[in-house]
C-alpha cells in the first residue's frame, strides 16, 4: 500500500518520508520509502519482503520542493541536500524533476544521493553514495536478497556517473564473517576507478533485519580493522564531518516536548503495524497502539521528540 503525501500533510516528523533536520547544513530529503531489494542486513527492514512495513509513502514533488525551500531559507547559503531513504531514492518516479527543482533553490550548494545502483536514471547530483557490499556476483546477490542485484551493472552505474565528473563514493557495510574478504577487493576497485570510500559498520537495531549468525562488533574492533586496511592499502578510510563540509546550522523549531500530552488529528496509516500518523503544530507524529480512523482526533503522550522526529502513544 502506497500512501501519497500531498499539500496539507506536514513533511517534518516522520522518519519514513519528508525532511529531516538534525541541526546541521545537511538536510535529509526522503521522497519515498519504497525499495526494490531486500538486503539481509537492512537497518530498517525495507523492501518488498519487509515483515514490519506494509505501508509505503510517496511525497508530491512540487510540495516537497516548496517545503525544502522554506527550511533552506532558515539554514543559510551552503546547504547540502542528501536524497536518502528508508528505501531506495531511485524508486521515486519524479526523481529527475525533484533534483532539477532542488538546483533552483537559493542556498542549495550540493546535492548528494544514496542508492543501490540497480535502477538506471540520469540525475544531475554532485555526489553518489553507492551501496556496494561485495565484488563477488553470487555474494552480492545473496546480500541483496533480490534478482535485481547484478554487481557488474552496479559497477557500470558507478563508472557512468564518474565519467560525467560526479563524485562517486562506495559505501560497503562490513558484515563480520560474511564479506571480510570482499572489503579489500572493494578498496582496490575504488582506488583503480577513482572512487571515494565510506566503509560502514554493521549494526543491529530493534527493528532492523539481522543477517543470520552475525554479531555486531564494537566500535573499537571496527576502527582497529579500518586502520589496518588504511595501512595495507595506503588510503584514508575515515572521513570526518568537517571533511564532508558538514557543520552546525540553524534548525527548525522543535514542536513537541517529551512527556507532553497533546490532541492531534489522525491522517494516515503508520509505517509500523498498529501505528497511525497524526498531525498537529505543523508536524507529523507516529502514534503507537492507535485504533482511531483517519480524521479522528486522538489524545496522546509524546514519548520521544528528537530532531522533530516524534513518537507518541
Amino acid at each position: 500500500m502506497i500512501v501519497k503525501i500531498e499539500r496539507g500533510f506536514p513533511l517534518v516528523g516522520c522518519i519514513a518520508f519528508g525532511i529531516l533536520d538534525r541541526g546541521t547544513n545537511l538536510l535529509q530529503v526522503r521522497p519515498t520509502s519504497v525499495c526494490n531489494i531486500n538486503c539481509t542486513f537492512c537497518s530498517v527492514d525495507g523492501g518488498p519482503l519487509s515483515v514490519q512495513h506494509k505501508v509505503f509513502y510517496e511525497v508530491d514533488c512540487e510540495y516537497l520542493l516548496e517545503e525544502v525551500a522554506k527550511i533552506v531559507a532558515i539554514k543559510g547559503n551552503d546547504v547540502e541536500i542528501n536524497l536518502d531513504s528508508v528505501g531506495e531514492p531511485f524508486c521515486y518516479p519524479y526523481l529527475e524533476k525533484l533534483v532539477l527543482g532542488l538546483r533552483e533553490i537559493q542556498g542549495v550548494q550540493k546535492i548528494s544521493i544514496q542508492t543501490n545502483g540497480t535502477l538506471l536514471k540520469d540525475v544531475a547530483v554532485d555526489v553518489v553514495n553507492l551501496s556496494f557490499h561485495a565484488m563477488d556476483a553470487k555474494l552480492a546477490k545473496q546480500l541483496a536478497n533480490s534478482p535485481c542485484m547484478d554487481i557488474e551493472k552496479v559497477k557500470d552505474f558507478g563508472l557512468s556517473y564518474k565519467q560525467k565528473g560526479i563524485t562517486v563514493r562506495l559505501c560497503p557495510v562490513w558484515i563480520p564473517g560474511v564479506n571480510d574478504e570482499e572489503i579489500p577487493k572493494i578498496i582496490l576497485f575504488a582506488k583503480e576507478a577513482g572512487f571515494l570510500l565510506g566503509i560502514q559498520k554493521y549494526e543491529v537495531y530493534a527493528h532492523s533485519r539481522k543477517h543470520e549468525k552475525v554479531k555486531a562488533q564494537n566500535w573499537y574492533q571496527f576502527y582497529s580493522q579500518i586502520k589496518k586496511w588504511e595501512k595495507e592499502f595506503q588510503i584514508p578510510l575515515q572521513v570526518t564531518a568537517k571533511e564532508l563540509g558538514i557543520h552546525r546550522a540553524p534548525r527548525i523549531p522543535e514542536a513537541f516536548k517529551k512527556g507532553e500530552r497533546v490532541q492531534l488529528e489522525v491522517r494516515a496509516k503508520g509505517w509500523f503495524e498498529g501505528q497511525m500518523i497524526a498531525v498537529g503544530r505543523g508536524r507529523c507524529v507516529s502514534v503507537q497502539h492507535c485504533e482511531k480512523n483517519e480524521g479522528d482526533l486522538v489524545n496522546v503522550k509524546i514519548l520521544e521528540s528528537k530532531n522533530n522526529i516524534s513518537l507518541a502513544e
